[in-house]
């Protein structure tokens, strides 16, 4: 009886195949990663955190020229779905929301996705209200400004598909 079974479910996986029907997994969404950067500058010497790729590009731009010390906090990837905020706790207490608004694509066919970023306390005004931006896939936009301990904070946000 089991024998019967097993080629019954090897036949109808084979049928299956033969008549071009697809087994796709379901489909999600992009995700945002979030890194959340702690920039100081000491007299002495300068360094950049190895798990920081994306940084040494940008040390000689503004605002990143007037730090020279450059520390990964934390990494995060959160699933992004239209509409509907994601939320994480940024160290120094405060919280930053980022919602996923439109997908597009463009002429070449790349990706294009409407964020929209708010920073914010409990029970304080807003420090960051909305930002809105349009990002490709893994083009990182940064964020910075936050004062945290003798330095400042850069979130380098970047849409993973």
């Amino acid at each position: 009886m089991k024998r019967r079974t097993w080629l019954a479910a090897g036949a109808a996986v084979l049928l299956a195949g033969a008549t071009g029907v697809a087994w796709a997994a379901p489909r999600q969404g992009p995700n945002i990663e979030l890194t959340i950067i702690h920039a100081t500058y000491v007299d002495g010497g300068a360094s950049i955190d190895s798990r920081l790729p994306r940084l040494p590009n940008l040390t000689k731009s503004e605002p990143f020229a007037h730090y020279n010390v450059f520390t990964l906090l934390d990494r995060k990837q959160l699933p992004l779905e239209a509409g509907k905020p994601v939320a994480y706790a940024l160290v120094n207490g405060r919280n930053v929301a980022v919602t996923l608004g439109s997908v597009s694509q463009s002429d070449a066919g790349d990706r294009r996705y409407q964020l929209e970023a708010h920073i914010g306390e409990p029970g304080k005004a807003a420090y960051l209200k909305g930002l809105q931006v349009t990002l490709g896939e893994n083009q990182p936009f940064y964020v910075g400004g936050q004062s945290f301990r003798g330095g400042t904070l850069f979130l380098e946000l970047v849409v993973v598909p």
